[in-house]
């Protein structure tokens, strides 16, 4: 008989697209070109793994693609390392995050849930078990981003309501207020971040340089401007 291994009580969900010329980045890419919005992307990738560890007996670290005919199981492993995937599902970023949610509470049996995108690679380690040690005093975390998103959302198993989800307006400067509505109708408590950016846009990437970072992407954009 082998022994039965309870699964991991945490789950960091990373979204993220499946590097491919023309369908990533694509605000950047209108001011630098498909090109270098690749490099870009797969250069932040390679910074956020590094940056985020690894998988715990506590933590289970998964990455989650959108659908795309280019997707095979050796540009998942380029893309996203050791790291476990799974494929996105539903029509809106909405519907993916309900159903990435509900999922992996009621199959996985994970107590608590934090999920981020790519596009900000410098989000820590610490800042992720630091949003999961918050979840024992409330009920939601947010991760407030610049442009009126975020960049983090974090839930407990027994609080997940997918009103939160619902009739969102993504992409928008109102993302994150409509959410913070969404959750206090269904009467959770919710606790804030502090507010980062993504990098989206050329500006972004000349204030992520004037922070003097190191990294992956901080190489490839000091190539450029040799």
């Amino acid at each position: 008989m082998f022994p039965t291994v309870p699964p991991p009580p945490q789950r960091l969900l990373v979204f993220a697209r499946l590097p491919e010329l023309g369908k990533v980045k694509t605000r950047l890419a209108a001011d630098v070109g498909d090109e270098r919005a690749l490099a870009i992307y797969e250069a932040m990738l390679r910074d956020l793994i590094a940056s985020i560890g690894n998988s715990t007996p506590e933590t289970e670290i998964e990455f989650m693609w959108p659908p795309t005919v280019g997707a095979n199981g050796a540009a998942l492993r380029r893309a996203f390392a050791h790291h476990s995937v799974a494929m996105q599902t539903g029509p809106t970023l909405g519907d993916r995050l309900s159903m990435a949610l509900s999922e992996r509470f009621f199959f996985h049996r994970t107590d608590k849930i934090v999920v981020i995108g790519a596009d900000d690679p410098t989000l820590s380690r610490d800042l992720i078990d630091r949003t999961f040690a918050l979840l024992d005093s409330c009920e939601y975390v947010l991760g407030p981003a610049a442009d009126g998103g975020y960049y983090l959302i974090g839930c407990r198993a027994l609080s997940f309501d997918p009103v939160v989800f619902h009739d969102i307006e993504w992409g928008t400067s109102t993302v994150l207020a409509a959410t913070l509505q969404r959750i206090a109708s269904v009467g959770r408590t919710v606790a804030l971040l502090p507010e980062r950016y993504d990098l989206d846009v050329a500006g972004d990437l000349k204030r992520y340089m004037a922070e003097e970072r190191e990294g992956e992407l901080s190489r490839v954009l000091r190539e450029w401007m040799s």
